[in-house]
């Protein structure tokens, strides 16, 4: 057992309950004291891993970055954007790896509970890329770069505390907020 599955229980009134994270599954925590060895990096120290995490974190703003200067070209240079997007993408993602170590990242990621993420996200990056790439379809690719956007601060917030309720209520907040703005602005 790598130690970082969640596992879905039965709540006390017998119905499902919310996902229940085994005193075991707080081993992923890469700032808990109890942080697994990796099997795939098992010399790395904690020091190693933040280290290298913050170097991929900062490739990932760098090339992020780097692609928001074609946004305003996206109509003409959609290919470069969307590669420049996509690995900042990839970076963000080893960044994480990293730090909790590879296989205990990818088995975390491959669980039960991380799987729809998972799905979501690579299919938007493997398709972004191949509409860039392959198809060369300005329009698919910026919807493609669109969901994988998605995919990837939905990955993100997942990880903060309260990070995906704090989503799902600024989304809320904001669609509201846009509603009346519009509501105001156009004739009814």
């Amino acid at each position: 057992s790598s130690g970082i599955n969640a596992e879905y229980g039965q709540a006390s009134d017998g119905g499902q309950s919310e996902e229940l994270l085994t005193e075991q599954s707080t081993s992923w925590n890469p700032w808990s004291t109890a942080v697994q060895e990796d099997p795939w990096l098992p010399s790395m120290t904690k020091k190693q891993r933040l280290t290298g995490f913050l170097a991929c974190l900062f490739g990932g703003a760098l090339f992020f970055s780097l692609s928001l200067i074609y946004l305003p070209f996206i109509l003409l240079k959609a290919r470069k954007f969307v590669l420049l997007f996509s690995l900042g993408s990839i970076f963000t993602m080893a960044s994480f790896s990293l730090l909790w170590g590879p296989w205990n990242h990818i088995t975390h990621l491959f669980s039960r509970a991380r799987l729809p993420f998972t799905t979501a996200y690579l299919s938007s990056l493997c398709c972004t890329v191949y509409t860039a790439m392959a198809l060369k379809s300005t329009l698919l690719t910026v919807l493609c770069a669109g969901l994988q956007l998605v995919a990837l601060v939905w990955y993100v917030f997942s990880y903060l505390p309260g990070g995906v309720t704090g989503l799902k209520f600024l989304t809320k907040l904001m669609g509201g907020a846009l509603l009346r703005k519009a509501e105001n602005i156009l004739p009814m």
